[in-house]
């Protein structure tokens, strides 16, 4: 039996789109971000306020220039319940961006 059997595929599609809003996240805090902002995240912080600090203010990320604002969008655009995603992401405390990244996989 695979990890996965007992997933439904609400659950899986659910999954596979944390791990892209994460994955969009980790690149703009990484690529666009100030590094002063990236940096100000207390390492207690949820994931959900690492991924955010990557994309704010608004206008300070390529990535996202509407920042948070926008990734709403986004969700919505594509169907997806925002409050089930940003769930998921703020019950995680890994320690840093890249941490919060890694435990989406």
């Amino acid at each position: 039996m695979t990890e996965h059997a007992n997933e439904t595929p609400v659950r899986r599609g659910t999954k596979r789109i944390l791990q892209s809003v994460l994955g969009l996240a980790l690149l703009t805090g990484v690529v666009a971000a100030p590094a002063t902002v990236a940096g100000a995240v207390d390492q207690h912080a949820s994931c959900i306020g690492h991924e955010a600090a990557g994309i704010s203010p608004p206008g300070s990320s390529a990535e996202f220039p509407g920042g948070v604002p926008e990734v709403h969008e986004l969700l919505d655009s594509l169907g997806v319940r925002q409050g089930a995603v940003f769930s998921a992401v703020a019950k995680l405390h890994e320690g840093s961006h890249e941490a919060c990244d890694a435990a989406a996989e």
